[in-house]
């Protein structure tokens, strides 16, 4: 009888010991009294933490158990990183971050990445804070409010994220075209990114502000990396990220817009997902939830309109910089078995992280075919020619109510001294 409680006391405590030790790899603890409320909030969308370290925005994660998700852009040679819980009984509590570098990264040496942390026992909290190591020493730490805790009741159907603005982004008639083709589609929200835009542009995300229809992020990347306009490495470039950064803004979109939006579609200002045989966007979900109940992410195939026609009855408004959807009326054929960009509509509340053509869910993703939706991407290239092309007007069904829309926003911002006559056909 001693022998069997000598040998259940040897196996608990090694049982004991192995989970201390597991505990203590995982999560690392240090209790500190602080007044957390003096630290400065971070008020800006990306904060270095140094130079290998940029915090984005963490986000509760209920999905995974009690857990804070932080969107980061992270050097790869990051390895450990810690979050600082601020309790409110003035504790500080230090949990080591799974972190999870994105597979996108393209060969730049910096890419979008989670940090996954759990929530400690008997701490409540609004604010955290991140740190390389454990350190006894909080005094320079930056404050970051928590969002989505606790989840909000949803208040939109469709809300549409595109990232980013750059270059002097000037596109103004584009851009107003496609906000107001977002709006007749059913999105009742637009979030856009921007690191820099013209002064013309500018105003037009001031009027949809004002409107409240459109949430601006600032997105200044670049003053913290350098940056590509390329979305993969190639020898020689010296960037340090792709694309201005493009799948960490689409990610904290995602997650933004987690708790707030039925459906988040993902996608470039100088793109729409286009319904062919339903008039909207709730029609053709519904439709296609019907079709498709277990999927959370749906994939639509992107079709390029490079050349407008020249002479259209919709040329209205020249004095505006910018493309002129209603004018591009010739499609590239795709070629079947061919990669053709897709974008997205998904339900954020099943997606983990997202790609810019691709996004992680547990349940099922669905490739929509032509005949029911397509990626409307309406962008000038010189390598095409209008024999090459195919003749497709689908856009025109909109142009009743899309035209004087348009006009409107055109003639306050900016109005000409003798406004052309409308040509609605």
């Amino acid at each position: 009888m001693r022998t069997s409680s000598r040998n259940m006391f040897c196996t608990l405590s090694v049982f004991v010991g192995v989970a201390v030790i597991y505990y203590s790899y995982h999560i690392e603890i240090r209790h500190q009294k602080t007044r957390s409320q003096e630290l400065p909030i971070a008020t800006d969308t990306i904060t270095a933490l140094d130079n290998r370290t940029f915090i984005i925005s963490p986000y509760y994660e209920p999905r995974l158990g009690q857990s804070v998700r932080v969107i980061a852009i992270l050097h790869v040679s990051v390895k450990e990183l810690y979050c600082i819980f601020h309790c409110s009984s003035n504790q500080n509590v230090f949990i080591r971050a799974q972190i999870d570098l994105h597979g996108d990264r393209f060969g730049f040496p910096y890419g979008t990445a989670d940090l996954l942390c759990a929530e400690p026992s008997g701490c409540d909290y609004t604010y955290m804070s991140f740190s390389s190591t454990i350190s006894t020493n909080t005094g320079q730490s930056i404050l970051f409010e928590v969002r989505n805790r606790p989840p909000q009741p949803i208040s939109s159907n469709f809300t549409v994220c595109i990232s980013t603005l750059f270059g002097n982004y000037n596109n103004v008639l584009q851009m107003i075209q496609s906000i107001e083709m977002y709006k007749i589609l059913g999105a009742s929200r637009v979030t856009i990114y921007t690191t820099n835009c013209s002064r013309n542009v500018d105003k037009v995300l001031r009027h949809y502000i004002d409107e409240g229809t459109l949430e601006v992020v600032p997105w200044p990347i670049d003053r913290h990396l350098q940056t590509s306009k390329k979305w993969r490495f190639s020898k020689g470039l010296k960037a340090e990220i792709g694309y201005f950064g493009q799948t960490a803004s689409l990610n904290d979109c995602l997650y933004r817009n987690m708790y707030k939006s039925k459906f988040v579609l993902l996608h470039d200002i100088d793109e729409i997902i286009l319904p062919v045989k339903d008039w909207d966007w709730s029609s053709l979900m519904e439709n296609l939830q019907n079709k498709f109940p277990n999927t959370s992410v749906f994939r639509f195939e992107s079709h390029l309109f490079p050349i407008p026609v020249n002479n259209s009855v919709f040329d209205l408004w020249p004095h505006v910089p910018g493309l002129n959807i209603l004018t591009y009326r010739l499609r590239h054929p795709n070629k079947p078995n061919n990669f053709n960009a897709p974008k997205m509509i998904v339900n954020p509340r099943d997606v983990f992280q997202t790609s810019i053509h691709i996004a992680e869910t547990r349940k099922q993703k669905s490739y929509i075919g032509e005949e029911t939706a397509i990626l409307f991407h309406c962008k000038t290239r010189n390598d095409d020619t209008i024999e090459d092309l195919i003749p497709d007007d689908r856009l025109m069904r909109y142009n009743l109510t899309l035209v004087p829309n348009v006009d409107k926003v055109i003639q306050r911002l900016f109005p000409q001294q003798s406004p052309l006559p409308l040509k609605i056909l």
